[in-house]
């Protein structure tokens, strides 16, 4: 597009400088390559006015931002507007006009999202349908995966993906849904067809403040953004007020006013046994996801598909054929028959359900190893210790991102909050820690390494250092038993 021709969709625009074309639109100066226009976007936090010399320097030759005087540098053209913001939910459609042919599905809450994301993605699979996924681990869809830097990528990133699915063939994007991109408005321009909320427990209060106001802002997605079912989980009492909001929601949960409710969970080495109460009758359903939780994600998929129209047989046979999802209770494969699993959990509640799932996986004692990450929530410090002191028979509390705090204070915090520290090993190294770990497990023993799953790095100060608790136990391993 040219200069002239995005000015002229804005109401109150003003050029100034030489006409042009614009080879693309970017909203992050550090993506700018030379010919590209910047749009100098306003949020909660920062402010991308800031970053205009950095983008002019890059090769920006297009800038895009509010009325207040800004002087563009010589040979560049200035579209001054009213609102950026208001500015950009007007050119994205534009901009990628296949984008919004995509179906979309948006699933936000503390706990579940990954995996319930990966279980609807087997799903709609097994349906014949060529979905994408957008979440914590990456952006897959087709023959394509980028790894995710955010859980939800910003509106410009979200807008060219989601043009580029439309155009390998994809017709419906499941997407986890952050609190910080609903307050953040990282989905401006987008509508969603279904949303789920899976619970509501502590994270991220360094950002939201309080529960009431993190509540608030997963809320959002059920708002303006949906023009579809809400799947919503009413044994959580954040869900249960939800569905009371709204309007004829797709209940799930083991409460008997659910509408697909769990009435029996065998929860075995191998995985899941699962019969569910639904409109249309009892479903039957198996499942190699170990860990009673994922009884919730299995529910909160069937709810969604249901909503969708799919077959109850393809349904089953799609939750069926997910195997493993990464760093979600993801057991480690070794020859030598211990049992050692990966877990994402890095909240109180997250950790407690792992830690309670992995004890009915063992034979012996539990063994759990994690830590708490730097420059983030820091009352669940004590909080997660209180749990793990309380439900492992030993535990090793080491590093997880200490990003710019001191390890040790960490630690201290996560100490803070246990009363009986008589089975509790300190090890501030993750990589001892974890040789640590196997070295004291016996062979009917469950080791549980949580917090950082999928996680391929370990952010020390402000550098990320390749670290990935999967292969540090193989590493471990070989090392140990030869």
């Amino acid at each position: 597009m040219r200069v002239s021709d995005i000015a002229g969709l804005i109401p109150g625009a003003r050029i100034t400088g030489p006409e042009r074309d614009i080879v693309a639109l970017r909203a992050n100066s550090a993506g700018i390559q030379p010919g590209d226009a910047f749009i100098a976007l306003k949020g909660s936090i920062t402010d991308g006015h800031i970053f205009i010399p950095d983008a002019v320097k890059a090769g920006a030759e297009v800038i895009i931002c509010n009325n207040h005087g800004y002087v563009a540098p010589s040979g560049t053209t200035t579209i001054e507007v009213p609102d950026t913001g208001d500015a950009l939910q007007v050119l994205l459609p534009v901009l990628y006009p296949h984008a919004q042919e995509v179906s979309l599905t948006g699933i936000t809450g503390t706990n579940g999202k990954t995996t319930t994301t990966y279980l609807i993605e087997s799903v709609l699979k097994a349906s014949g349908m060529c979905p994408g996924v957008v979440g914590t681990i990456n952006m897959r869809y087709a023959d394509v995966s980028i790894a995710s830097s955010l859980t939800t990528p910003g509106p410009l990133d979200m807008f060219e993906r989601l043009e580029a699915m439309k155009r390998s063939g994809v017709d419906a994007c499941i997407m986890e849904v952050s609190s910080h991109a609903l307050d953040q408005d990282r989905l401006a321009g987008l509508f969603f067809d279904y949303a789920i909320f899976t619970n509501l427990s502590q994270d991220h209060l360094d950002y939201h403040r309080d529960m009431d106001t993190y509540f608030l802002a997963k809320r959002k997605l059920f708002g303006g953004y949906l023009r579809g079912d809400a799947v919503i989980n009413i044994d959580d009492p954040y869900g249960r007020k939800l569905a009371g909001e709204l309007k004829r929601p797709v209940t799930y949960g083991r409460s008997p006013d659910a509408l697909i409710r769990a009435t029996t969970l065998v929860s075995i080495s191998q995985g899941l046994k699962v019969v569910l109460s639904t409109p249309e009758g009892p479903i039957s359903l198996t499942s190699s996801l170990l860990g009673d939780i994922n009884v919730y994600n299995i529910m909160a998929a069937v709810a969604l598909c249901r909503a969708m129209g799919i077959e109850t047989q393809t349904v089953i046979r799609g939750i069926g054929a997910l195997k493993r999802v990464p760093g979600r209770m993801e057991p480690v494969e070794n020859p030598y028959g211990r049992n050692i699993i990966i877990d994402y959990a890095h909240t109180p509640a997250a950790l407690q359900t792992a830690l309670e799932s992995a004890k009915g996986l063992s034979r012996g004692r539990l063994i759990s190893i994690f830590g708490c990450g730097g420059d983030r929530d820091q009352a669940k410090r004590p909080m997660m210790g209180k749990i793990a002191s309380a439900l492992s028979d030993l535990v090793i509390v080491t590093s997880d991102n200490p990003r710019t705090e001191d390890p040790q204070t960490i630690i201290e915090d996560i100490l803070s909050g246990m009363t009986d520290t008589g089975h509790v090993l300190v090890e501030p190294d993750r990589r001892d820690a974890i040789r640590l770990g196997i070295s004291s497990a016996r062979p009917e023993d469950c080791l549980i390494i949580a917090g950082k799953g999928h996680e391929d790095y370990q952010i020390i100060g402000k550098v990320k250092k390749p670290f990935d608790d999967k292969v540090c136990v193989q590493q471990s391993l070989r090392e140990i038993f030869g």
